[in-house]
């Protein structure tokens, strides 16, 4: 695992740790390929179920690395479009990861910081926590965070928050959508466990199908296609090993095996 990034698992939690500190746990095309390496394994890790992303030091992650995107003129074409698309590839690898995932932020997240966040299924932060899309402020295009933002507040506010590039506070955060819970410095990992815990209760085939089906419902009229498709996983999964073993735990009014 490269330096910039470092995994655990634990008791079924997975944890992925940005590691540069020093360039407030900034992007650059090492440091995404690792990150979408490392999701990936977590994702094919059956001794995974939840996955917390985390940023060392004072911050959750500025976005890119303007070191190395000053560098970018001196690049082929080619060269430059494979660094976007790294960054963009490290996004996508942590939304399409198939079980639940939790980003535990504090400091700041700032452009592709917020893409990153947004990414993951739950977003807890300290009160204290800063929040902007601040690249059109700096000539860029904050693109990592554009998917996951529109999914998250809508195309309106997108773009308000796109063009202005603005900071704001954790409790702004809160009220457009873009974080969960937000939590005093210490109770922070506390309420992060706490949150893996209750997730670990949820049959994970169902976590994953959940995933699955919520993007592909979103993208289709709401008429009796998304009933079609809903109907077949519906009774599809009832006939599952998890199904049948759920419903057998209800009745004996005992923990299902993946929950134990």
């Amino acid at each position: 695992m490269s330096a910039s990034v470092q995994t655990s698992v634990e008791d079924g939690i997975a944890s992925l740790r940005l590691c540069r500190g020093e360039q407030m746990n900034s992007l650059d095309a090492d440091t995404a390929r690792a990150i979408r390496d490392a999701v990936e394994a977590f994702a094919a890790d059956d001794a995974v179920r939840v996955m917390v992303l985390a940023g060392e030091g004072r911050v959750f992650s500025a976005g890119g690395d303007f070191n190395w995107v000053l560098s970018w003129p001196e690049l082929d074409a080619i060269t430059r479009h494979a660094g976007a698309d790294a960054m963009m590839g490290a996004v996508q690898a942590i939304y399409d990861f198939p079980k639940p995932s939790i980003a535990r932020v504090h400091g700041a997240a700032v452009g592709g910081g917020i893409g990153m966040m947004l990414a993951c299924d739950f977003v807890v932060a300290v009160s204290s926590a800063r929040f902007g899309l601040t690249s059109v402020r700096n000539g860029l295009l904050a693109a990592i965070a554009i998917p996951v933002l529109i999914e998250t507040v809508g195309p309106r506010v997108a773009r308000q928050l796109l063009m202005h590039g603005g900071m704001f506070d954790s409790a702004t955060a809160q009220r457009l959508g873009i974080v969960d819970q937000v939590v005093e410095d210490d109770a922070l990992d506390a309420t992060v466990a706490a949150l893996a815990q209750e997730l670990k209760l949820g049959a994970p085939s169902v976590q994953t199908l959940i995933k699955k089906l919520v993007t592909r419902i979103d993208a289709v009229p709401h008429d009796s296609s998304a009933a079609d498709i809903l109907g077949e996983h519906v009774a599809n999964q009832s006939v599952t090993e998890e199904a049948l073993e759920g419903m057998s735990a209800f009745l004996a009014k005992r923990k299902p095996k993946w929950a134990v």
